[in-house]
């Protein structure tokens, strides 16, 4: 692994996650998640994200405790489920919403991105139930109950 994504930057809990972008792994989730722009920074929806090697996320200024659920959910199309909790969950509604990573274009008047994928049909419909999205148009690929709010 490059050390460029070793746990010495990122921390032992992020690094794993972030080290997926070095070889551009099929799970990365660019359209809901983290995506890595040309100059080696982190972006989500419109702001950068900034990891610390205590693996906190930072996003317009505001820290996020890094857990492997709030990794997944920042990283992966498929998530594991197994390694959410509710806070993970509240903490990526929240970088959505302040960041728009959610809408057509990182626009704020724009509306809910909608992909035929696990993360949009399992996730996004219940964080952010708003903008057209209903249950008949997403309906969950997940054997699990989830979260409700």
């Amino acid at each position: 692994m490059s050390s460029e994504f070793s746990a010495r930057k990122f921390g032992a809990i992020a690094s794993p996650y972030v080290s997926a972008y070095v070889y551009r792994t099929g799970n990365l989730d660019r359209g809901y998640g983290m995506r890595r722009d040309a100059d080696g920074s982190f972006k989500i929806g419109n702001a950068e994200v900034v990891i610390d090697k205590d693996y906190n996320v930072f996003v317009n200024g505001k820290s996020y405790t890094g857990t492997r659920g709030l990794f997944e959910l920042l990283t992966r199309k498929k998530v594991d489920q197994s390694f959410i909790i509710r806070r993970d969950l509240q903490s990526y509604k929240e970088i959505l919403e302040a960041t728009h990573g959610h809408l057509e274009n990182n626009d704020p008047a724009g509306v809910i991105k909608t992909t035929r994928g696990a993360k949009f049909k399992d996730v996004i419909p219940k964080l952010l139930p708003t903008g057209g999205v209903t249950r008949l148009s997403a309906q969950s690929t997940s054997t699990k109950p989830w979260f409700r709010y």
